[in-house]
């Protein structure tokens, strides 16, 4: 099916919404959209009457948007948190053009209680809520046969008195919908845009069995739907034969059904026999398994896995409670985490800040649980975003916690900083709740800064695992402490940026905060998320941080010749782009010490002298190479920690 008008002027002209972003040459397709447009378009009535226009789904500057419509009888927009201001200023301006054009929104950002939305946006006719397929094909039809609006399901819209009327969800029992793929609705834009590398939304099943108040996912309220695995199959042959390099995997639990395994055979068959797809990002299940490793460590093997997650979000009981979360149980984690390590799995969890419940010190708490499990490479948090759908934005939930916000303007991870779209899109973030205030936000974002950059991308968690094991000094106590000493020693590196990124979340708090980006000139025009900008800022000055290290240190009284080889074996295995000399010679077994260590064992240090032999390897260009390759791209596979060494014993 091919999305090119038709010269036919009894066709009503029908045209998709679903702004993304560029990255380099790289584009997301736009699924949603897509999904319901196949859908309909299945149906012998609609394609009969209507006319499929093109999608629009870059953001485009909205006169050349609007310019790209011809005679538009609607304009159907899928809207997210990324787009949705965009998305209002070409309805708008659609409005503007054609008064007579009807303008639907549906997505995540369609409120459930649609009267103030129909109130605010004087330029929507309809609001599409929930699963879109069904609705959307009902409403062209009831538009056609200008029958009663009241019976088209999952509906808003005005009524003669101009008063919001809201029609009841349609139920949905089974999501064996058409593909967009498999239809052909993509086909023109590949024709189109042959320059562009398209990344593919790939589900397998829709819908989520829990119902966390922080996410509005469990909002949608239909049962858990599988797609029939024959369309799976298909859609893994359609972008091989189109050449996607990246799936999306948009499923809530993938791993949680018995077949999941079977799609991962799938999806290596199709790599060993076409080459792609050649990275997969996955949601994985929430209480994950060995299932779920098993799944990982053939993903692995293959190149395929860009990173397995053990989300957890919280450690506090309080927190879980609140939010409606169950996590698996803290030693069953470890297990899994030593599990992923033996293995050598890229393994991350992720954590919020801001919940309901959640103090500064549970949460500091939380990380240096997780930490003390093995998850040295990658913990990353997020600040609590709130979803309109959410339970946690509904207005007795926050009033309930205390829950205030601020209001932050979206800008693009690893974008340009000159990319300054005409339109700014926003985040509603918590910064305050009963449990958290301001000043304890602002420490808190300032701590998981402090442990991603320095512990998750390698600069200082060898000398905090020894301490913890040696001194049973807590991980959170460890940062902790090198907060303490940057702020009485501001003079030093991490004296001076870390009283800059404590300024940077103090203006976001007080609602004067631009972004959580921030550009980092050495390492290219690139906007970098705090952490990654943290790690790059002291990368770039290591032998300063190096040397300034053990003063820090001094408080814990460690034997000097351990401190001072402990510092060499921590800088030899941050990977920098500076190369450590071919060979370091130690006293100490160090890497027999951590590699138990990060297997959750703890062995002595035995003093037996121990030669690291480094191999050549293809040195990066420069910086921005680097921060490209390594922090960017390789963050979350474990790249900024040497490897492949070569260990003697004498």
């Amino acid at each position: 099916m091919k999305s090119s008008m038709s010269d036919s002027p009894e066709k009503k002209n029908v045209y998709f919404v679903q702004a993304g972003n560029l990255y380099g040459a790289n584009v997301h397709l736009p699924y949603a959209a897509g999904c319901i447009a196949s859908y309909a378009w299945n149906n012998p009535a609609i394609w009969g009457n209507y006319q499929l226009g093109h999608f629009t789904f870059l953001r485009a500057p909205l006169d050349r948007a609007v310019a790209a419509f011809e005679n538009p009888f609607l304009v159907a927009f899928s809207n997210y948190v990324w787009n949705i201001e965009y998305h209002k200023a070409l309805a708008m301006a659609v409005k503007k053009r054609w008064p007579a054009c009807l303008i639907v929104f549906g997505g995540h950002q369609v409120f459930n209680d649609s009267s103030r939305q129909l109130s605010e946006y004087h330029f929507v006719d309809f609001l599409i809520h929930k699963a879109g397929e069904i609705p959307f094909e009902a409403l062209l039809l009831a538009l056609l046969q200008s029958t009663d609006l009241s019976e088209v399901p999952s509906l808003s819209y005005r009524g003669a008195d101009g008063n919001p009327l809201r029609t009841a969800d349609a139920p949905c029992s089974s999501c064996d919908f058409p593909s967009p793929y498999l239809a052909g609705i993509f086909d023109a834009l590949f024709e189109e845009y042959p320059a562009f590398q398209f990344s593919m939304t790939f589900e397998t099943n829709r819908g989520c069995p829990y119902g966390c108040a922080f996410c509005d996912w469990g909002a949608v309220g239909h049962a858990f739907l599988l797609m029939p695995m024959e369309r799976v199959k298909a859609e893994i042959d359609w972008a091989a034969r189109h050449r996607i390099e990246l799936f999306l995997c948009a499923d809530g639990n993938f791993g949680i059904l018995e077949r999941d395994e079977a799609i991962v055979n799938m999806l290596i068959d199709s790599k060993l026999r076409t080459g792609y797809p050649k990275k997969i990002k996955f949601g994985f299940a929430k209480n994950s398994d060995e299932t779920v490793l098993r799944l990982n460590k053939k993903l692995s093997a293959h190149g395929l896995n860009a990173g397995a997650t053990l989300s957890c979000q919280s450690l506090s009981p309080v927190v879980l409670k609140n939010i409606g979360r169950q996590n698996i149980a803290y030693e069953h984690f470890r297990e899994l985490v030593s599990l992923y390590n033996q293995a050598g799995v890229p393994v991350y969890t992720e954590l919020i800040i801001g919940l309901p419940g959640e103090t500064l010190d549970s949460f500091a708490r939380g990380i240096g649980a997780l930490l003390a499990a093995g998850m040295h490479g990658a913990v990353e948090v997020f600040p609590c975003e709130v979803l309109p759908n959410a339970e946690l934005s509904k207005p007795a939930y926050r009033e309930e916690h205390g829950i205030e916000c601020i209001r932050v303007r979206q800008v693009q991870r690893h974008g340009s900083p000159e990319n300054r779209d005409e339109i700014n899109e926003y985040s509603e973030f918590v910064c305050k709740t009963n449990a958290m205030p301001t000043e304890d936000w602002v420490t808190a974002f300032l701590f998981a800064t402090v442990v991603q950059g320095f512990n998750g991308m390698g600069l200082l968690p060898f000398v905090a695992i020894y301490l913890y094991f040696e001194q049973g000094l807590p991980y959170e106590r460890f940062y902790f402490d090198l907060m303490d000493y940057a702020k009485a020693n501001p003079c030093t590196l991490v004296g001076e940026w870390l009283s800059f990124y404590r300024a940077r979340y103090r203006e976001l708090a007080g609602g004067t905060g631009e972004s959580l980006v921030h550009s980092v000139p050495e390492c290219g025009e690139v906007t970098w998320p705090l952490a990654e900008a943290l790690f790059l800022r002291v990368a770039l000055a290591s032998e300063r941080f190096f040397s300034e290290l053990p003063a820090f240190l001094r408080r814990y009284q460690i034997d000097k010749q351990v401190e001072e080889e402990l510092l060499r074996y921590q800088r030899a295995m941050v990977q920098l782009p500076i190369p450590p000399p071919p060979s370091q010679a130690f006293e100490y077994d160090f890497p027999g010490y951590f590699s138990a260590a990060f297997t959750g064992r703890h062995t002595a240090l035995q003093r037996t002298r121990t030669t690291l032999f480094f191999p050549e390897q293809g040195q990066v260009s420069g910086w921005e190479e680097y921060a490209r390759d390594y922090v960017w791209y390789g963050r979350r596979k474990g790249l900024l920690t040497r490897k492949g060494f070569e260990v003697v014993y004498e």
